[in-house]
C-alpha cells in the first residue's frame, strides 16, 4: 500500500510540473523537440524504471558531454546499487568534433579505477578517413584501455549503403592499423539486423536494446549490452546509458590493450 501511495504522489508532482511549465514558458516552448525529449526522460524515470538485468554480468556506463560535469567520487560509490565497472566515453564525433569534456572525463576515470573505453560516432555523411584520422588525433591509448569504439546508428542520406559499408569499413581498417587491436562495434539492434550483420558480424558487439529481452541480439555473439538510455547514476544529472559485459570484470579486462 505504501508504494501505491508513494507512486501517487510521483504522478501528483509529474502533472504540477508540466502544468507549471506549459503556465511559464508558454504554447511555443512545449511545441520545441527539447520540451518533448526532457519530459519524456522524466516520465520514463518517474513510471519506468530501468530494470538491470541480473546474471553471471559486469556492469557499466556510457557517457558523453550531455551528462555534463560528473562528480566521479560519488560515481565510484555506487557499488551497492549498480556495481559500475567501466566507463566508456565519447570522444570524438565526425570529421572535426571533439567531446566537450572528454579530456576531464578521461582523466577522471583514470583516477578513479574505472575501466575505461574511448568511442567515435559516426556520422554517416561525412568522410570516413577524416572521421578516423580525428579519432587517432584525439584519443591516446594506453595499455589497461578497452579497444577504440565505432558507434554507428544511422544511414546516410547523400550515398548508398553500399558507399557507407565500405566507409565504415575503411574507418575499423585505418584504426586497426593504428592502434593494433581490432575496434569494438557499437549499434541499435535493428540497425546492426538490417545493416551491418552480414559484413561486421566478426567484431566485439556492443549492442542497444532498451526492450523487455533475454539477449539484445537473437542468435549473435553479442559482448556488451546498452540495456537503457533512461538510468539514474550517483553525481550524474539527468539520464545515463547503462550498459553490461557478458561475462566477469576479469573477462572483460582480457580485451584491454597490453
Amino acid at each position: 500500500m505504501a508504494k501505491k501511495v508513494k507512486k501517487n504522489r510521483y504522478k501528483k508532482w509529474f502533472f504540477i510540473l508540466l502544468i507549471f511549465n506549459v503556465l511559464y514558458f508558454g504554447y511555443d516552448f512545449i511545441k520545441t523537440p527539447a520540451f518533448f525529449y526532457h519530459y519524456k526522460q522524466i516520465f520514463k524515470k518517474v513510471f519506468f524504471p530501468p530494470i538491470i538485468p541480473s546474471g553471471n554480468f559486469t556492469y557499466g556506463i556510457d557517457i558523453s558531454q550531455y551528462q555534463g560535469i560528473i562528480s566521479w567520487s560519488k560515481v565510484k560509490k555506487m557499488n551497492e546499487k549498480f556495481p559500475i565497472e567501466y566507463v566508456i566515453i565519447r570522444a570524438t564525433a565526425g570529421k572535426k568534433h571533439r567531446d566537450n569534456f572528454f579530456t576531464s572525463n578521461w582523466r577522471e576515470v583514470k583516477k578513479y579505477h574505472f575501466l575505461r573505453g574511448a568511442y567515435h560516432y559516426f556520422r554517416p555523411n561525412e568522410n570516413s578517413t577524416l572521421q578516423a584520422k580525428n579519432f587517432i588525433k584525439n584519443v591516446k591509448l594506453a595499455p589497461g584501455d578497452l579497444p577504440p569504439i565505432l558507434d554507428i546508428e544511422k544511414m546516410s542520406d547523400i550515398q548508398s549503403s553500399d558507399n557507407l559499408l565500405k566507409g565504415i569499413a575503411n574507418w575499423l581498417e585505418i584504426i586497426e592499423n593504428h592502434y593494433g587491436v581490432k575496434p569494438i562495434i557499437y549499434s541499435g539492434a535493428h540497425f546492426f539486423n538490417d545493416y551491418l550483420k552480414s559484413n561486421f558480424n566478426n567484431y566485439f558487439l556492443w549492442i542497444a536494446n532498451y526492450n523487455k529481452v533475454e539477449s539484445p541480439l537473437e542468435n549473435m555473439n553479442w559482448k556488451m549490452w546498452q540495456f537503457s538510455d533512461n538510468g539514474s547514476v550517483n553525481g550524474i544529472k539527468g539520464p545515463v546509458d547503462l550498459d553490461l559485459y557478458k561475462g566477469s570484470f576479469s573477462e572483460l579486462k582480457k580485451y584491454a590493450l597490453k
